[in-house]
């Protein structure tokens, strides 16, 4: 079974999304809304920020072995990945994204990657959960009173585990329940510590 060191990635993760929000020109809120007046190459752009972002925030995916290009709100992805499922993930994602008329594949998949074998989840139960992810980070992210950036959060079987260093057991409390109160979250399991305690 392959094992992911996300370790480094969510580190850069959160060091370069405020960077990627503002390059978009577009806050949390904006990503889930109105892209309907945005025309031609603004349009493309938008989409283009919009895939990257969510590839950003997703934690079974590598977003800087991803390269994006978007030409009428048709998607050409091309680099390497992990695996075929990430390879199928990475498409699904972009399918998904409002505006988006196609999506070429074009990813390659890495010559010496292991194969799934049957203990692996199946490519619905990634789809699902790398989807969890997404919302429960963006809904963190959109309340002031959480450090989104600060919080690490991985998905499986529906239930949400979130890491990282937070400043009081309020908000630990809070964003345990920001993540419980996304749609489709089955469980939480807060594992947040508190700055300064051990």
């Amino acid at each position: 079974m392959q094992t992911l060191n996300r370790k480094p990635i969510a580190r850069t993760i959160r060091l370069a999304l405020p960077a990627l929000l503002v390059a978009v020109g577009v806050s949390a809120n904006a990503m889930a809304g109105q892209s309907t007046d945005w025309k031609g190459e603004a349009r493309d752009a938008w989409i283009d920020g919009k895939i990257e972002t969510s590839y950003m925030l997703n934690s079974y995916l590598n977003p800087f072995r991803i390269d994006t290009h978007v030409e009428n709100g048709k998607v050409i992805l091309t680099g390497e990945v992990e695996s075929q499922v990430d390879k199928d993930l990475a498409a699904e994602i972009a399918k998904g994204t409002d505006g988006v008329t196609g999506v070429d594949n074009k990813l390659t998949v890495k010559a010496d990657a292991p194969k799934a074998d049957a203990n692996d989840r199946d490519f619905g139960d990634y789809v699902t959960d790398a989807t969890l992810t997404a919302k429960v980070k963006y809904a963190l992210l959109e309340n002031d009173s959480t450090d989104g950036l600060g919080i690490d959060v991985d998905t499986k079987a529906s239930t949400v585990t979130l890491h990282g260093d937070v400043k009081s057991s309020q908000v630990k409390e809070l964003a345990g329940r920001i993540a419980s109160n996304v749609e489709g979250v089955d469980q939480v399991n807060n594992q947040l510590t508190i700055s300064g305690q051990s």
